[in-house]
């Protein structure tokens, strides 16, 4: 329309080659304009999303057009910053993982060879060395499956009514009613009435299992483990304390270990489990550091 309206100010053959002259220029014009605002960022976009597949992650895909192909570069920069992070996680824990198998499968190794020449009491004894240590591989496997599984969103929450008082009460006698010969002193402060939430269980269990042994395994020397119970407006903390060693955060990360004698057959995954499923619950989780000691702790709302 605007190159006939042009034209049409001519007469005769200028006109029909001044219509035809603008025509071209405004069909060049506008394939420029679709060109610079769709096929160049689609070109970039694509080449970003070739350098994904070929994992290299050092050009971030770069575009300033202010609408949803930017959008969608920017999406594509988040998952590529996602991937690689994910990438460096699975070598790392790859590297970890290796590194923890490797102590006992020499250890296995050594004792089975032991076994060719020794006599029948020191068999019995490599073969109890051998034991433990594939109990201990298979121990940290299944923790280190248990973690994926909740890590990737595998294992569900089974959500539930129930008491939490009855549950610590539960889970404390089991991990310090037999150990009376422990030299600690435990004391505790639990509500009189019951304390209702709702969460799952069997995982709340096994966090108050992970708390409760490791206050038990590093409190000090006729040192105090105290366990508490308290309300807080809408909320229910709980927090175990023992004397012993200060803490970081470091403790919540996979195969996180302290040098000492005291954990060395630990698996270092226990607490990164309970970080995760107190995560799940949306509860807030944490570490103070005392005086004497080290407490933990979370909390949960409580319902009626």
């Amino acid at each position: 329309m605007l190159a006939y309206i042009i034209s049409s100010a001519f007469s005769g053959w200028i006109s029909d080659f001044v219509f035809v002259f603008l025509l071209i220029m405004l069909i060049l014009g506008w394939d420029m304009v679709l060109v610079r605002m769709v096929s160049s960022p689609i070109r970039e976009i694509s080449k970003a999303a070739q350098r994904m597949a070929d994992l290299d992650f050092s050009q971030p895909c770069k575009l300033n057009t202010k609408d949803e192909l930017q959008t969608l570069g920017d999406n594509l920069n988040t998952t590529a910053t996602n991937l690689q992070h994910a990438l460096a996680q699975r070598k790392e824990l790859t590297d970890t993982l290796s590194h923890e198998l490797k102590t006992p499968l020499g250890v296995i190794r050594a004792y089975a060879e032991g076994l060719k020449d020794a006599v029948p009491d020191k068999q019995i004894v490599y073969s109890q060395v051998i034991v433990e240590e594939t109990e201990k591989m298979a121990g940290m496997i299944n923790a280190l499956l248990d973690l994926s599984s909740l890590e990737v969103g595998a294992a569900t929450m089974k959500m539930e009514k129930f008491d939490f008082v009855e549950l610590v009460e539960t889970v404390a006698g089991r991990e310090y009613v037999d150990t009376t010969s422990e030299p600690f002193r435990l004391s505790y402060s639990l509500p009189d009435e019951s304390v209702y939430v709702v969460a799952d269980q069997n995982r709340l269990r096994q966090v108050l299992h992970n708390f409760m042994g490791n206050a038990k395994k590093f409190v000090s020397k006729n040192g105090n483990i105290h366990i508490e119970v308290s309300i807080l407006e809408s909320l229910m903390q709980f927090s175990i304390y023992n004397d012993g060693p200060h803490l970081t955060d470091d403790v919540w990360i996979k195969f996180h270990r302290d040098k000492s004698e005291i954990n060395r057959n630990g698996s270092g995954l226990g607490l990164a489990i309970s970080a995760q499923i107190l995560s799940m619950h949306k509860s807030e989780y944490g570490i103070h550091n005392k005086e004497n000691g080290a407490e933990f702790y979370f909390m949960l709302p409580i319902t009626e």
